[in-house]
């Protein structure tokens, strides 16, 4: 029911998603820019009154008590039978207008900072590969804390990758500290800005004393330079991992990115503007979630969001859906005025 509310709100926006080159009506490009639009600042205000109406007449599946108890603090109506939270669409447009246009991500040295917002463009690689093939051997195997090592000094030479994440796990360690592991594999190889994905909250605190034994308690805490990702399960779903590690992420000052993976014809609907209003609806609920524990975090909207392939049942990385559907979501985090981050396939 989740996903047909999500086409009905995109339906009765009238949406229709394509790639078009240059600028929308009246919104030029500035010079010496080069640049896909799909949409149009009048489409994004139609995306957003959809994903408005999702999140406050279908809600969110919330399982954190916490999370729970945080939103109804703040004027959310919360049904304890089914774990669902109505979010109004006052209490989601108050947050996102303290969410920072621009953010700095520290490097380990300030000549690594990223900054991200506006017209700015850079590049992370993608991450969390388990498996890989061993030059050595030539065999297929699990990859482990010394590959994590060789594979981040090779991105930190990479110019082009601006921030890094771990290509890798560290499957060697203990599944309970697999993500400190890798964590301490990537700083060590490193001084670009890192994002970690800590499975569950109790880990936000252990990673920030391995930033301070770094680098001293002071200086890591004006400049913590790595950051956190969180992700939104779809549809309409945060889970209990998801809002606590989200809640403690922007706690402890950590920026924090709150992606969806929408699969249309899977987790969203079959057709593309009702995947981008419930995506946006998803992510929309982590933003507003991480401004009511503390206004003004540094925080930014994602998107690995793609269509399903339905012949193997797989997210289907790299078609033309996926990079109509990115190209609209980016469109949307600008509409925001907020730092925005998008798969490229």
């Amino acid at each position: 029911m989740d996903i047909e509310n999500a086409a009905a709100a995109a339906d009765r926006s009238q949406l229709h998603l394509s790639l078009r080159d240059g600028p929308a009506p009246g919104e030029p490009f500035p010079p010496g820019s080069l640049r896909i639009r799909s949409l149009s600042r009048a489409e994004c205000a139609r995306i957003h009154q959809a994903s408005l109406e999702l999140l406050a007449g279908t809600g969110m599946v919330v399982t954190s008590k916490k999370a729970q108890a945080v939103f109804a603090d703040h004027g959310a109506r919360v049904e304890k039978v089914d774990d669902r939270v109505y979010l109004p669409a006052p209490l989601v447009e108050k947050a996102l207008a303290t969410i920072p246009s621009e953010i700095t991500i520290p490097g380990r040295t300030p000549d690594r900072d990223y900054v991200m917002g506006g017209d700015r463009l850079g590049f992370i690689n993608f991450g969390s590969t388990v498996w890989l093939h061993d030059l050595h051997t030539g065999k297929r195997r699990k990859a482990v804390k010394s590959d994590v090592m060789e594979v981040t000094r090779v991105m930190d030479t990479l110019d082009s990758l601006k921030i890094l994440i771990s290509m890798l796990n560290a499957s060697d360690a203990s599944p309970v500290t697999e993500t400190l592991h890798t964590l301490a594999a990537s700083l060590a190889n490193t001084t670009k800005p890192v994002e970690a994905i800590p499975p569950t909250a109790d880990l936000i605190s252990k990673m920030a004393l391995m930033g301070e034994a770094a680098v001293g308690r002071d200086t890591f805490r004006r400049r913590p330079f790595f950051f956190t990702g969180v992700c939104v399960v779809s549809p309409l779903t945060l889970v209990d991992d998801c809002s606590e590690v989200l809640m403690a992420s922007v706690a402890h000052g950590f920026t924090t990115s709150v992606l969806s993976m929408c699969l249309a014809g899977g987790t969203a609907p079959i057709h593309l503007a009702g995947t981008v209003v419930q995506h946006n609806a998803e992510v929309l609920s982590g933003l507003t979630l991480g401004q009511l524990v503390r206004p003004g975090a540094p925080m930014f909207y994602s998107s690995s969001t793609t269509t399903l392939d339905m012949r193997y049942g797989m997210a289907a990385v790299g078609a033309p859906e996926g990079a109509v559907l990115n190209a609209a979501l980016a469109q949307m985090g600008r509409y925001y005025r907020i730092p925005v981050r998008v798969s490229g396939g």
